[in-house]
């Protein structure tokens, strides 16, 4: 949008929805949102998402703040966000000409390009594959690093619209490349970590909030047998899924993490697989030890919130995590980070950025 020459000035605009979801969600989804608006300096103006309150999760915008930069590269948050009559509004008088507004601060398929190629360069500690292609051509990047005997994989960002995913990613890979931090030293001596940074690439550069190419939400993708008629993965609808799959079946697969964004939960956790017919007293134990590891390495993880644990036998199979854990036998959880804020526990809270890029580096590290 481009402000004009009046000294007071409000935006309506609609949030475009994503490719329509057929067969698991049927719907189109729509949150995320990104635009730059230009000859604002000094004015104050006031900009009106009419369709919030349509949005996929509308509960998501109950004390969501809206990041904002001038530069692209730090993030703010507009206090005066506010979210009434299924409109969600925020002023700001602008301090420079131009000012980025967004649900949560931006991912670049650039910025992924030179993360892997940085990660994977001469001198780095990464390895780099391409496992296959979206449905638009974009390489389907794995980062491996370690060597050791156990297999753990870390995918991210199935859901395009949760950037932070992308960004936690960032964090894990730097900390894994790290010649000097000890942790890392060690991990890469008792494992073989394969990270997919971004397994949505179609989706992230589309703009779209859950789904790819083909509007297919690739965190329903993983198995068939759940929706009905409906046979997943396939390299029609949801190749990322499958060439996923078919890498872990070929590589092995010890442990898994899929990281995503949460909209409504102010709060970092786990959710786990408890739903899946397999599911026992041994991956019971590993869940409380991978949370209690959380909790001595990061004040920002907790366990106090987070979605409902599934009754024994009643998970959707075709949800990422737990199909891993089915098909492997192994731990696989889901790690939601907010778009809002961390408020549990309330003193990592930060009222000037709220959960950020650098805060999301951090935890993956």
């Amino acid at each position: 949008v481009a402000c004009g020459s009046d000294d007071a000035h409000t935006f309506t605009l609609k949030i475009r929805p994503d490719a329509y979801t057929h067969g698991t969600d049927k719907t189109a989804h729509f949150q995320w949102f990104h635009f730059r608006a230009s000859g604002v300096r000094g004015k104050k103006c006031t900009f009106v998402l009419e369709n919030a309150g349509d949005a996929s999760y509308p509960e998501g915008w109950e004390d969501y703040k809206t990041v904002a930069s001038y530069d692209r590269l730090d993030w703010f948050r507009i206090a005066s966000t506010e979210y009434k009559d299924g409109k969600l509004s925020w002023t700001l008088e602008p301090e420079r000409d131009s000012v980025w507004f967004s649900y949560f601060a931006p991912y670049s398929w650039e910025r992924h390009e030179r993360l892997v190629a940085e990660l994977s360069g001469p001198g780095q500690l990464g390895t780099h594959t391409s496992i296959g292609e979206t449905l638009e051509g974009r390489p389907l990047d794995l980062l491996t690093f370690g060597d050791g005997p156990l297999t753990i994989w870390a995918t991210a960002r199935q859901h395009p619209g949760e950037s932070m995913a992308e960004w936690c990613a960032e964090g894990l890979g730097r900390f894994l490349n790290s010649v000097d931090d000890p942790l890392a030293r060690e991990l890469r001596r008792v494992a073989t970590v394969r990270l997919v940074p971004n397994m949505n690439p179609d989706g992230a550069v589309a703009g779209y909030l859950r789904v790819n190419a083909a509007g297919a939400n690739l965190n329903r993708e993983w198995a068939s047998g759940v929706y009905e008629g409906y046979d997943a993965p396939s390299l029609e609808r949801s190749p990322e899924v499958f060439y996923t799959l078919a890498a872990m079946d070929q590589l092995g697969m010890d442990a898994h993490v899929d990281i995503h964004g949460d909209e409504a939960i102010a709060a970092n956790f786990f959710a786990g697989t408890e739903g899946i017919p397999s599911w026992d007293e041994s991956l019971a134990a590993q869940l409380k030890a991978l949370s209690d590891a959380f909790l001595r390495r990061s004040p920002d993880f907790q366990v106090g919130l987070g979605y409902d644990v599934e009754p024994p036998g009643e998970g959707n199979m075709a949800v990422g995590s737990n199909a891993v854990a089915e098909r492997y036998n192994a731990l696989s959880v889901t790690l939601e980070m907010p778009f809002k804020d961390t408020l549990t526990p309330a003193e990592a809270a930060d009222p000037v950025r709220g959960w950020s890029p650098g805060r999301a580096k951090a935890f993956g590290a």
